[in-house]
């Protein structure tokens, strides 16, 4: 880590949502930061807002959502994020695929499947460097060599059918890095993927980083990616922050708030073959049926009468840390055996 200031800076995102007449808080103050080369994860079950973050941060809200507050640094730029006034979108607008790029969870929808994968990103790179098509094309070769696809010279006339979910995946992640871009958004992008084709796609993302300097944010729900790639980790519930942590070896050794345990606990242990795997008692709640206090709530094992009442400020006392809980998990307590890996 170097003494510059974050490459990104997230403070007090808020998004709402109407549905039917009614307004829904989806996201609610929001904040973290990303260094340059640094990857953090975002983390959390299903409907916990990590993928509308990432849209928020972009611009590319559905239309039924808006952001009511937050701010954004990126790169030394500030940015408004709340409203939708035109020079607001158009400043967010030249953002995309040249400051920051993003890469979907499934291609397949990304890639348009009447035109071959080469052309879809030498088109990008003429719109942006102003290349001829020629020079493009052999850039495109260049890049999907780079994300590690064999026979790129060949590959880059097929279709988007005529490759596998992995090879789609790598076309994708040549198309975002295009640009050289300073932050690469991730959304799950190896989810539908075997272990195997996961790994190797994980590896590609580790070189970019290196050789970029670029910073990844990167949601998942798979806690052994995050041990993996990222550096940095902030779990969101409910479309809150549970806790946050510029250090995830810090907080995997000792978590915190009860959320953070609860999900070590369920994830599964390869040195622990034969344990039973502990679940998470309960579901999410809805977002027109919140808590008032703090979400996680009804399903804390920790919980006191005082957690229903308001929202938890940030409770914590370390530096670099953020922690959202009244009766944090005490160290040398929690309950968590973490695997040799996130160690």
């Amino acid at each position: 880590m170097t003494d510059r200031a974050p490459l990104l800076d997230v403070a007090d995102l808020s998004v709402k949502l109407q549905v039917g007449g009614t307004e829904l808080h989806a996201l609610e103050h929001v904040s973290f930061s990303l260094g340059y080369g640094e990857a953090r994860g975002l983390v959390g079950e299903s409907g916990s807002g990590k993928s509308l973050t990432l849209r928020a941060l972009l611009g590319l809200l559905p239309p039924n959502a808006t952001v009511t507050s937050g701010r954004m640094t990126f790169d030394g730029a500030e940015f408004d994020l709340a409203g939708t006034s035109r020079s607001k979108r158009r400043r967010l607008e030249r953002l995309r695929g040249t400051g920051i790029s993003m890469i979907f969870q499934e291609p397949s929808v990304a890639l348009n499947p009447v035109i071959p994968v080469g052309e879809q990103i030498v088109d990008a790179v003429m719109r942006r460097d102003r290349m001829r098509r020629a020079e493009a094309r052999d850039y495109a070769i260049h890049l999907m060599k780079l994300v590690g696809i064999h026979d790129a010279e060949n590959k880059v006339d097929a279709y988007e059918f005529e490759l596998s979910g992995g090879l789609k995946q790598r076309v994708m992640i040549a198309a975002a890095v295009a640009s050289k871009p300073k932050l690469i958004l991730c959304d799950e992008p190896t989810t539908a993927l075997d272990v195997t084709v996961q790994q190797q796609i994980l590896d590609v993302f580790t070189d970019l980083r290196d050789e970029l300097d670029a910073g990844l944010l990167y949601v998942t729900h798979d806690l052994a990616v995050v041990s993996q790639l990222c550096d940095s980790v902030t779990v969101l519930y409910s479309g809150n922050v549970m806790e946050s942590s510029a250090d995830l070896r810090d907080m995997f050794d000792a978590p915190r708030h009860p959320y953070t345990e609860a999900l070590l606990r369920s994830t599964p242990d390869v040195d622990r073959i034969g344990r039973r795997l502990y679940s998470i008692p309960g579901s999410a709640p809805s977002l027109d049926d919140r808590p008032r206090g703090c979400p996680f709530a009804p399903r804390c094992e920790y919980r006191h009468d005082d957690c229903e009442e308001a929202r938890v400020p940030d409770k914590s006392t370390s530096s670099g840390r953020e922690v959202h809980c009244l009766h944090q998990v005490q160290q040398g307590v929690s309950r968590v055996a973490l695997t040799k890996e996130a160690r």
